[in-house]
């Protein structure tokens, strides 16, 4: 089902007034906000309901021009970047852009996952949380500076309050004060998997912010006249405050709406999108609230286009590629090899769904444990728990480790036995743009040095790199030498398994598709969608005569001396990787004294995507690309 769009011609013509009109506006925004959603198939509907009647407000009535240069305007900075998809609504709506985008999101070259600035009218990029009120705090002190009173704005998730940054910027914005500061909490008492109140929250949000020092205007987060009347106490005020505004999860719609006390794991409008049924429902009772004929006029020239709905047909499941994901297999392999041992502790960053922890979580007891939003404080618990003696795995997305890039460190010198397990690494979390694409990891963890980086192939190879890490840990820790932690770079997307590949010379970190020895041109890479792309080039390349092994090193830190061999056997080295090519696998293979591979990796940071293949060629790493690569090398001397 096409989704229904107001265009931006019936929105030029409502009224937009009064705080009725606005509360009205809302509505609008809250279709055409969810057209995108239902365009895409992904998304998050509950964080964008819940804010919409925030960005109506702030945007109708305190943010002029918003394409103007910041310093010469009030700003947003939509810091909980989950509700995106209703900041473009209303940013449309204000004629940034043509409503008709609004049905690109998350598609290639179309609206980004998360807020970006490459988006007429907005302020500032989100997608990892913390960050959006230290942002709005530098814009407000530049503008005192130059004299300038414009209102900036920072919208904040409940669930976000996590993140250790965000008190340093209260405390900041307390001392400095900067004037015409609007922090706005969306109180909706959900994050991703729970309750705020299970997780990390405070009982009494005020009592907190009065005792640094803020004003509090405790608010309606759904009523535009109690948003406005508190925005003008608080620009108006010499002191610094702060907005809790109090919302509904996916409010605003009998359908989606979700109660505070929603269980743990139940929580559906997080991620979901409504199925045809419901959208039909959210869209007629969207209309009655906006009660205008030229939105009825068009709802129902577009109803008398639909198809009658006999089923659900929506999903905001990912059903790409067949087998099980790298990260599923380390879940299950987790919960095999570790759940009857006492001295092995699992923490998860509020992705216990995403990351497929559930059934450790149940299986562990008192072992699993759920930090929330907070990757800093999590590492070093992980440290914790190994100084007294346990292995910690801690489990979030390899995006968000660079958050917690100190404490890793310290966990390597204090030598703790610690796994890191990176979910959704490489190029392979296509849907949710650069935040979230973990392609500088490898490069990272690699300069930190002493310690055992893995990247699986398929989920058999995954089960054996785990046991064998346990195993090393333990032995490790009853050596009492101290230990030397690892870290998982862990894939997203199922593939079949290639578990015809053999091992290498027995070391089960590298992968060769050929047993052959000679004057062989070798391609290196890592992870089950390179080693896929490699394998298909060289079947490709088969064809035209030309030899071409693929080598997957499922571990870089041990097998320096059989990597050795078969760089010094090889004709033509080349390497392949979803990752920077400057600092990934071509520069490790490079750095052990080999010669220098020709390097195929992403070359920029790209938006999102909703297939996995577009995102791969828009990184330019395809098998099509290592064809066209070896072919120009081996072309220009004529070799084979």
């Amino acid at each position: 089902m096409d989704p229904f769009i107001i265009s931006n011609t019936i929105l030029d013509g409502l009224p937009k007034n009064t705080d009725a009109d606005l509360q009205r506006l809302a509505a609008v925004y809250r279709i055409n906000c969810l057209a995108g959603l239902k365009k895409a198939s992904h998304g998050w509907l509950g964080a964008c309901f819940s804010s919409i009647e925030l960005l109506t407000a702030i945007y109708h009535r305190y943010i002029r021009e918003p394409q103007k240069p910041l310093e010469n305007r009030g700003s947003v900075h939509l810091s909980k970047g989950h509700a995106a998809m209703a900041q473009y609504a209303v940013l449309a709506g204000i004629n940034c852009f043509s409503t008709d985008r609004l049905a690109s999101y998350k598609q290639l070259h179309g609206l980004p996952a998360h807020c970006d600035r490459t988006v007429p009218g907005v302020d500032s990029d989100s997608g990892s949380l913390g960050q959006g009120l230290s942002k709005a705090i530098g814009i407000a002190l530049s503008n005192a500076a130059a004299g300038h009173k414009h209102p900036v704005f920072a919208i904040i998730g409940d669930g976000e309050m996590q993140e250790g940054q965000l008190f340093e910027a209260f405390l900041t914005l307390r001392r400095l004060n900067p004037g015409m500061v609007v922090p706005i909490i969306d109180r909706n008492h959900l994050q991703s998997d729970s309750q705020t109140a299970d997780i990390k929250d405070a009982e009494d949000w005020a009592t907190v912010f009065q005792g640094i020092g803020l004003q509090v205007h405790e608010i309606d987060g759904h009523s535009i006249s109690e948003i406005c009347a508190a925005i003008d106490q608080i620009l108006q005020s010499p002191h610094p405050g702060v907005i809790i505004a109090r919302t509904v999860k996916g409010g605003g719609s009998a359908v989606t709406g979700m109660p505070y006390n929603t269980p743990r794991r139940e929580g559906k409008w997080h991620g979901a999108i409504p199925d045809d049924r419901e959208y039909l429902a959210i869209m007629q009772e969207q209309a009655a609230i906006i009660n205008n004929p030229a939105v009825d006029t068009a709802l129902q020239a577009w109803l008398s286009g639909q198809p009658a709905v006999t089923s659900q047909t929506n999903s905001s499941k990912d059903s790409s590629g067949n087998g099980i994901s790298t990260g599923e297999a380390f879940a299950d392999a987790l919960l095999t090899l570790a759940g009857n041992d006492r001295r092995v502790f699992v923490l998860d960053a509020d992705l216990e769904k995403s990351c497929k922890l559930t059934n450790v979580a149940t299986g562990f007891a008192n072992r699993f444990i759920e930090v929330g939003i907070s990757e800093q404080d999590m590492c070093s618990l992980a440290a914790g728990l190994g100084l007294a003696g346990n292995i910690a795995v801690v489990n979030t997305y390899g995006s968000f480790f660079k958050r917690s890039l100190d404490q890793i460190y310290a966990c390597i010198t204090e030598k703790v036995p610690v796994i890191f397990a990176a979910h959704y690494s490489g190029a392979d979390y296509y849907t949710d743009g650069k935040s979230h694409q973990a392609i500088n990891d490898l490069g990272l963890m690699l300069a930190l040095n002493d310690i055992d980086i893995i990247e699986p192939i398929d989920a058999a190879s995954t089960g054996i790199l785990l046991q064998k890490t346990l195993e090393r840990l333990k032995s490790e820790i009853r050596a009492g030498k101290g230990c030397r932690p690892a870290y998982f770079r862990l894939h997203r997307t199922p593939l079949p398994g290639f578990t015809d590949l053999p091992f290498h010379d027995g070391h089960p970190g590298i992968f060769k598709s050929s047993m052959e020895t000679g004057q062989r041109n070798v391609l290196f890479t890592s992870g089950p969608h390179m080693l896929k792309a490699g394998l298909d080039a060289a079947t490709t390349l088969a064809a035209d005569g030309i030899c071409l092994d693929v080598v997957a090193i499922g571990q870089f830190s041990d097998p320096q001396k059989h990597l050795k061999m078969l760089s010094e056997t090889g004709h033509r080295l080349f390497s392949l990787e979803d990752h920077r090519r400057e600092s990934g696998v071509g520069s490790f293979v490079a750095s052990l004294g080999f010669r220098n591979p020709v390097r195929i990796g992403a070359r920029k940071y790209c938006q999102s995507s909703l297939k996995l293949d577009e995102m791969l060629s828009e990184h330019c790493i395809t098998a099509t690309d290592v064809v066209k690569v070896v072919k120009k090398v081996l072309g220009c001397s004529h070799e084979k």
